[in-house]
């Protein structure tokens, strides 16, 4: 087999199937067998992270490479532990709806009943009968109900469809109504003597999307109630979009979550069950961007996720970006409460909670103010909002772990140039007292530990970081070709990556420096960061993977004339935007499962970022890669799924048709029958390597 490339003028073209194994010509190029070697040292070390597990309020056992050891706060002396730690452990597989589902049966936690969708119904069974609460719905009238349409499970997480009160007296589920969306028809089987049709109603930005309400049965009466989820008929207002409901604890209430298309403004609404009307008991408003579309949850465990969806308690501690950094409220759901109440006014994000002192009244939490964003500081504050302390040093990234009378923490602190430390802190005096440092075993088996930089955006206005992974046993007298591994696409609201001290990974032996950069639209740095991308996808981020490959000519040792750039999903997208629109700078892409154009791609996300196509056909066009076909330089090599429901073959078959048009050469390589998934990383390896090694 050749390897595809692309001619405006060509008659046919030879595919290769991702799954194969490219010929496996990658163990004869260059750096293989460094890779290797690198796999095998990496097996043999140690991990660099401790293990810490509280045995007692004043002893604990930890790990490293030394050993098991056991810590007494008391005596501040460190001894030998039989205790062994293990494996990590693995979470147990949880059962789930298929990507973009819910699922189609529920019981009532009563005990007294369950619910199931069937061919566009549902169905309740109590005791051995089962009654039809819904008739009409049917795939032939597009009309259902006990399920949802796919940009529902897809881009709003939700996997719920329909759920029983906590005391089995009612049911709530949806109703939709496909009918204004037209339908996407994708080929399957193509493996196969036969192909079938996939079909799914799947709006696009500029048309229709599908009408959601909400209902809820009466078990005792047999009747349903239509909940008043908005304000007269179906529109682009309050009650386009409804999601994360559930009851609250007592059952007197159904809760659930409604936003407007462009996804500006999100309320949560309280409904009476018997008679459906409704009380908004909070409001969030972004017209500059965007309000997150998360459904609020307590983090104390209350308002969590459960079988029959959201449980809701009376009064939820919530994360909340209301002032333009995640900050903590306390929130009174209760239909004339008092609404909010902020705990913390950081400009900074709070990053996470890590504990709740019921007993102490206090919030142990993490947040991103550190030196730098990505160094995350330990704070505490009591639940009236006073007596808040940063009980870390920001020099540094701190991981943390509080004995259970919340009197101490066991401190694991590192940056990028410091491997990890170990202290155990009082939390009342701050008193820090040394337990361990751990060694870095890595530095003698020739891993570079992974580097952090620091560069300014193209326009000047935005500071940002990078990481570069160098090659085992480096060299700084050599000049080495570079990778971007990439996403680059709206990250979720929470967390923040941060700011460890890493062992390089062994890709970056194959020879490259592998290089990660923490564009705008990343997390855990306030809202102006994350939403910078606000009907600009497909600029800011791609000038911010430009500014970090112009940053790396300050380093001697990164060749910035071989530079490529690889993602898949919506690093696929960034991948060839960053080849298109800055050809001089990255010379070589390996796109896969892309959005080409964000007409091709669903409403509810890409509205999200976008606007509405009406309001913004020249963000739209700016953003598609086919607006920069015709600026190819360097080599590019484009992977999609046959199967793909997400970005549909349609994105990568339009851009491949433009490149043709233009009379460019390039490579495509096809997953047959594969879902939304990158290309072999074999072929992947064996295209960087022909292009920015044995090329040059």
């Amino acid at each position: 087999m050749k390897l595809l490339r692309f001619w405006a003028i060509s008659l046919s073209a030879l595919v290769i199937p991702a799954t194969c194994k490219a010929q496996m010509r990658w163990p004869s190029m260059p750096g293989y067998k460094e890779f290797q070697a690198a796999n095998q040292a990496r097996r043999d070390l140690p991990n660099l992270n401790p293990r810490i597990s509280w045995t007692s309020n004043t002893e604990f056992n930890y790990s490293t490479s030394k050993g098991n050891f056991k810590f007494n706060v008391s005596t501040g002396v460190s001894s030998p532990s039989e205790m062994s730690f293990g494996p990590e452990p693995v979470p147990a597989p949880q059962q789930a709806p298929g990507r973009g589902r819910q699922w189609t049966q529920v019981n009532s936690p009563a005990g007294n009943a369950k619910a199931e969708y069937r061919e566009g119904n549902v169905y309740v069974t109590i005791g051995d009968t089962e009654k039809a609460v819904t008739t009409d719905g049917s795939d032939a009238k597009r009309i259902r109900y006990g399920t949802a349409s796919w940009v529902y499970g897809e881009e709003l997480n939700q996997n719920h469809a329909m759920g029983f009160s906590p005391d089995g007296k009612f049911l709530w589920y949806y109703r939709f109504d496909d009918n204004p969306v037209k339908d996407f028809y994708l080929t399957l089987g193509q493996n196969s003597t036969q192909s079938s049709l996939a079909i799914e109603a799947y709006p696009k930005p500029g048309t229709k999307n599908p009408i959601v309400d909400l209902y809820v049965y009466n078990l005792q009466t047999g009747q349903s109630t239509k909940v008043k989820v908005r304000d007269g008929e179906f529109s682009n207002a309050l009650g386009h979009y409804v999601f994360g409901i559930g009851f609250s604890e007592d059952s007197s209430r159904l809760m659930f979550h409604r936003m407007d298309r462009q996804q500006k403004i999100k309320e949560l609404v309280s409904a009476n069950p018997v008679n459906g009307n409704i009380t908004v008991v909070d409001r969030e408003e972004n017209q500059k961007g965007w309000t997150e579309f998360f459904a609020y949850s307590d983090a104390r465990s209350r308002g969590r996720l459960g079988a029959n969806g959201m449980t809701f308690g009376d009064e939820m501690l919530i994360l909340s970006e209301d002032i333009g950094f995640f900050n903590l409220y306390w929130m009174d759901t209760k239909p004339g409460g008092k609404g909010r109440k902020a705990i913390t006014q950081h400009r900074f994000d709070v990053v996470s909670i890590v504990k709740v002192d019921d007993a102490g009244k206090r919030i142990f939490y993490m947040a991103g103010d550190g030196e730098t964003p990505y160094r995350h500081q330990l704070h505490v504050i009591n639940f009236d909002g006073t007596g808040h302390r940063s009980l870390t040093i920001s020099e540094y990234h701190h991981s943390v772990t509080l004995s259970a009378d919340n009197k101490y923490f066991v401190d694991d602190f590192e940056n990028a140039k410091n491997p990890p430390s170990i202290q155990v802190v009082n939390v009342a005096t701050g008193k820090a007292t040394p337990v361990a440092q751990v060694a870095d075993l890595g530095a003698q088996a020739g891993f570079e530990p992974q580097q952090w930089f620091h560069f300014k955006s193209l326009d000047d206005s935005t500071d940002l970081w990078g990481t570069i992974d160098k090659p085992r046993n480096f060299d700084p007298n050599k000049k080495y070709p570079v990778l971007f591994s990439i996403y680059g696409g709206p990250l979720g609201p929470f967390g923040s990556p941060s700011e460890s001290y890493s062992y390089s990974s062994t890709q970056a032996s194959t020879g490259f420096l592998i290089v990660n950069v923490y564009v705008r639209d990343g997390n855990g740095r306030g809202r102006d960061f994350r939403q910078a991308i606000y009907r600009k996808m497909g600029i800011v981020e791609i000038d911010d993977f430009a500014a970090g490959a112009m940053a790396l000519k300050q380093f001697p040792w990164a060749d910035t004339s071989r530079v490529g750039i690889y993602g898949t999903s919506y690093g696929g997208y960034a991948s060839a935007m960053a080849i298109l629109r800055y050809p001089d700078l990255f010379h070589a892409s390996s796109a896969s499962s892309m959005v080409s154009s964000w007409t091709q791609y669903d409403t509810t996300y890409t509205e999200r970022y976008m606007d509405l196509y009406e309001n913004n056909k020249e963000g739209y066009e700016r953003g598609s890669t086919l607006t920069y076909a015709k600026d190819l330089k360097g080599w590019l090599m484009i992977y999609y799924g046959t199967a793909d429901d997400n970005t549909h073959p349609s994105n990568s078959l339009t851009l491949i048709n433009e490149l043709q048009r233009q009379r460019k050469s390039f490579e495509v390589q096809v997953g047959v029958d594969r879902g939304h998934s990158g290309v072999n990383y074999e072929r992947m390896m064996e295209f960087f390597v022909e292009r920015l090694v044995m090329n040059r």
